[in-house]
């Protein structure tokens, strides 16, 4: 597979979200309990924001100086600049978090509708799962092109003589001299 793998097959189906007047609380205890990146903000069904850890741990470090009761996630939710496609690929996908400065993105599908989140961790994880992958590819590319260029066994020679044209034969067997 040489082709970088689609959004749609590593994110996390959207199965939980808040909406902006959860209690702030509310919506930490999910995002722990989930132990997920963020958490999409919906109202009425249509993405207004997201829920970071980053969101969470700077009203954590600031809860000492502010009466916190009655915060809800709209005072602290981040707003989103940057959605991905289920059918974007992976590499455009790490484009997308190079640029941007959250852990975990939504994924929005051609009609508007969230359709999952993505975070950095599962993006890296299939990347090099597919560099693994292609390597394995190529390298069995390079051996079988070793065989054509010089094979070095009879099996080897039998294999090319079996699936080589007979022009291919012809120029192993001249280099061969």
């Amino acid at each position: 597979m040489h082709t970088a793998p689609a959004v749609k097959d590593i994110m996390q189906v959207a199965k939980f979200s808040v909406q902006p007047d959860t209690s702030v609380y509310d919506a930490l205890d999910l995002l722990i309990a989930k132990k997920v990146s963020g958490i999409p903000v919906l109202d009425n069904d249509h993405l207004v924001g997201f829920l970071t850890e980053k969101d969470c741990l700077r009203l954590q470090a600031t809860a000492h100086m502010y009466n916190m009761t009655g915060r809800k996630v709209r005072d602290i939710m981040s707003s989103i600049n940057e959605t991905l496609s289920p059918k974007n690929n992976l590499l455009t996908a790490a484009q997308v978090f190079l640029s941007c400065n959250f852990a975990a993105l939504p994924v929005i599908d051609e009609h508007g509708e969230l359709v999952g989140s993505i975070n950095r961790q599962c993006v890296i994880q299939a990347i090099q799962k597919w560099h693994h992958d292609r390597g394995l590819d190529f390298a069995h590319e390079k051996r079988e092109q070793s065989v054509v260029d010089n094979p070095s066994s009879i099996e080897s020679m039998q294999h090319l003589a079996s699936h080589a044209s007979r022009e291919q034969m012809a120029s192993v067997l001249r280099n061969r001299t």
